[in-house]
Formats: structure tokens, sequence, C-alpha cells
């Protein structure tokens, strides 16, 4: 059934998903502060009300988007499930090359919403940005992620070190791929890895 201007009745739910696909859009156009309520109201057929409706604010918006692509997904933390209790790998320990392979193809296949992530990243070095404090504990999840977990790591290696590096390097090597498409990303990074967990010392802890 349509709606008074034509436009489908959506569930609550389906219509959030549309404004938060809307949003991630968006804001990797144009950034969080290029883009408006009504443009997301715009680009779906319905009132700048009804967007209201569903995310009350921009601010709360851009968080809906942050916790919803990031904080409950992604294949990193798929990847960490496996090794839990009842999963398919349970009694091995996780690999930090491998995690970050599974990190990279999962991005790879998604460059919308890895050009959110670096615009919003980027934009959140001002302390005033809504995000800006997103940001920062992000990192120190990050690197408190890396102690909570029991990593396979070769003797010697500072762990930590090489798990931060890698994470930068990652996102340094996204901002290259995002300028120029033309880069193969899965294929870069695996040059990358050869560098950052380099044979023979990390042969077996791959």
């Amino acid at each position: 059934m349509a709606g008074a201007k034509g436009t489908p009745r959506m569930s609550a739910e389906d219509r959030l998903e549309q404004i938060l696909d809307v949003a991630v859009r968006l804001i990797g156009e144009k950034g969080y502060n290029g883009f408006s309520l009504q443009d997301v109201a715009s680009e779906i057929g319905v009132s700048q009300t009804a967007v209201i409706h569903r995310i009350l604010n921009k601010q709360n918006l851009l968080m809906l988007v942050l916790q919803r692509y990031y904080d409950h997904t992604g294949a990193a933390n798929q990847y960490l499930a496996q090794f839990e209790p009842g999963g398919p790998r349970e009694g091995d320990r996780p690999r930090i090359p491998e995690m970050m392979q599974v990190t990279v193809e999962q991005n790879s296949k998604q460059p919308e919403l890895v050009r959110l992530f670096e615009m919003l990243n980027t934009e959140s070095m001002y302390p005033g940005h809504p995000a800006h404090d997103y940001f920062v504990h992000r990192t120190q999840d990050i690197s408190d992620g890396y102690y909570s977990t029991d990593w396979l790591v070769p003797d010697g290696v500072d762990g930590h070190l090489v798990y931060m590096l890698a994470y930068a390097a990652m996102y340094g090597l996204e901002g290259r791929w995002l300028a120029n498409p033309e880069i193969d990303y899965p294929a870069e990074w695996q040059r990358y890895a050869d560098y950052l967990f380099p044979s023979p010392v990390w042969d077996g802890y791959r």
C-alpha cells in the first residue's frame, strides 16, 4: 500500500535501514557537515519530519550509523568468534595476519562504508566534531582489544606494536585505494603483510 504521496509504506525498521544506507553514502561523499537531513529525506522521497521521527536529529543519525556498521558487525568480530567456546576453532589461538586479511577482504567489497569511515575519522580530529570522542575511544578500544585476546605471536615479537602498525597500514592503504580505485587493495595489502609479518619469523603464525 502506498503512502499519501505515492511512497511505499515501510516498517519502522526498514525505513531506518533506508535512512542509514542513504546517510552512509551522503556522509562518504560530503562529510558530516556537508549533508543535511533534508538531503536524506529528498533522496528517500519523504518529508524531513518523517526522517526526524526515526532518528531524532543529525547527531543521533551519525551515532546510529557508526554503531550499526562498526560496533556490531565486521569480519574481525566474526573471525574472533570462531575461537570462543563452542566455536569451530575452539582451543586454537587467533592470528593477527589472518584477522587483518579477512578484514581487508571485507572492506574491499564495501567501498562506501570505508569511505564513510575515512571521512569521519579525518573530520573528527576537530574536538568539536560529534564523532570526536567515538574515534578517540575507538583507537583505545583497538589497543585494548589486543590485550583482551590470546593471540598466537612468535617469541620475541612485540605483538601489540605489530598489531597497531598493521591497523595503521591498513587505514593508510584504504585512503590510497579510495583515491585511486585502480589499486588492487587485497593484492597491495599482501605486499604490506609480507613486510609486517616476514618469513621465517611469522611462519606458522599466519
